[in-house]
């Protein structure tokens, strides 16, 4: 919760703007007062929780790693958007997300990434104008 009241803090101080023309902490300043309400969310239902079921909580070896390995796979995620672009990349970290952190059957993490990947694909790229990166190795087999 304090991270993101400095988020909003600090995106506050970049200049908000309006709604018709955003500064530059339009965005971070919306992220953080979300990421500060669902933070605050979350402590009040921690607090509010009966003790006899915190009993068995906590973290494992085996949240830890997997966190661990995520991070991993985030950092690759970001350096093969310049070389196999945004597609690819974010289909093969998809199928990774749904298969191995949350186990899914083949069928459904195919079919879950690719409309994923669509919807983002469509938002971005269609709907808003962004300029996804293509990728070296893609630019490579074109020219």
């Amino acid at each position: 919760m304090v991270s993101a009241l400095a988020i909003t803090a600090e995106a506050g101080r970049l200049g908000f703007g309006t709604f018709g023309r955003p500064g530059p902490g339009f965005l971070p300043f919306l992220a953080g007062t979300c990421l500060s309400v669902l933070a605050g969310v979350g402590l009040i239902q921690t607090v509010v929780q009966k003790p006899a079921a915190a009993a068995g909580g906590g973290f494992h070896a085996a949240d830890i790693l997997r966190i661990g390995l995520v991070s991993a796979v985030l950092f690759i995620y970001v350096f093969l958007w310049d070389i196999i672009g945004f597609p690819a990349s974010t289909f093969l970290l998809l199928l990774f997300l749904f298969r191995c952190v949350e186990p899914l059957r083949w069928r459904t993490v195919f079919v879950a990434a690719g409309l994923t990947l669509a919807f983002t694909y469509i938002l971005f790229s269609v709907l808003l104008g962004a300029r996804l990166p293509a990728g070296r190795l893609w630019t490579y087999f074109i020219s």
